[in-house]
């Protein structure tokens, strides 16, 4: 991949930030064109970094900070599916590459892969019409908001019914969004380079009959509330928000687009859910 025009997304809340950008541009070689949103560049040198509304015209996105970061970036590049690749600074980094020297020089010799990263799309119907649409590369979350958090849903596969259950919530996950939220409510992790799927999984459900379940990706569903006297809030990846109002359902499938997710050579899945979520381990001794 040829690279002439970089773009860059940066978490200007983290206390170093200045410094990881100001690195960022020394390890790019002269004569590539940075650009990035007005933040950034208002923690680079002056000039260093273009500011632009768009990145549609950026060979590769970089996102400095976080998965919340990366999550952020994704949104900003989703229609064009310009190449994201995320580096992390002081937090947990699912998503994202752990060192920015290694990172970034691994990028300009070639040695990197691009995933397509499954996103789910979201739409609010009320009598059939669309109010509202979203996608989300991590996580769609239907909860409930006020003093009873509690909440009556109805999920139906396909026109079949899956059951009605009160709740505090709904988690819908794609794979990459399998180690986030739904991950911590007792969903299973999906492997998101392999396996197309989404996780449907209940937030504190009232019976426990009602389990976290997999559905292809193939699948539309719909999710609605049952009862409509208690208040709930739909959230895409926790950085989008809206509220649900009486008579609207939430329709979820796959997104047409995806999410080009740049990663070093040898990535593997498995090896970041051993490292980085220390799966597994014998506690005894021998």
């Amino acid at each position: 991949m040829r690279i002439s025009r970089v773009g860059i997304v940066a978490n200007i809340r983290k206390t170093e930030i200045g410094a990881i950008v100001s690195r960022v541009l020394d390890l790019l070689p002269g004569g590539i064109d940075v650009v990035g949103t007005a933040d950034t560049a208002s923690v680079a040198a002056r000039g260093a970094v273009r500011a632009v509304e768009s990145f549609n015209d950026c060979d590769i996105v970089l996102a400095l900070g976080g998965d919340g970061t990366l999550l952020m970036a994704a949104r900003f590049v989703e229609h064009d599916e310009i190449p994201l690749l995320g580096i992390k600074i002081r937090s947990l980094g699912f998503l994202t590459e752990d060192d920015v020297d290694h990172t970034i020089r691994d990028l300009l010799d070639g040695r990197f892969v691009i995933q397509e990263r499954t996103r789910l799309q979201v739409t609010l119907e009320s009598q059939g019409t669309a109010t509202a649409k979203y996608t989300a590369l991590n996580d769609a979350v239907i909860h409930g908001i006020g003093v009873s958090r509690v909440i009556h849903l109805r999920t139906v596969i396909d026109g079949a019914l899956l059951g009605e259950y009160l709740s505090d919530g709904v988690i819908v996950a794609t794979p990459t969004g399998s180690t986030a939220y739904s991950l911590a409510a007792g969903g299973p992790i999906v492997n998101p380079t392999r396996v197309c799927v989404f996780v449907i999984t209940p937030l504190c459900p009232h019976s426990l009959s009602v389990r976290p379940i997999v559905v292809s990706c193939d699948e539309t569903f719909t999710v609605e509330l049952v009862e409509h006297d208690h208040e709930a809030m739909l959230t895409i990846d926790g950085q989008q928000s809206s509220s649900i109002k009486d008579g609207e359902r939430i329709v979820f499938c796959k997104s047409p687009t995806v999410t080009r997710l740049v990663v070093t050579e040898g990535y593997n899945f498995y090896d970041i859910v051993r490292q980085k979520l220390k799966w597994g381990g014998v506690l005894r001794r021998h």
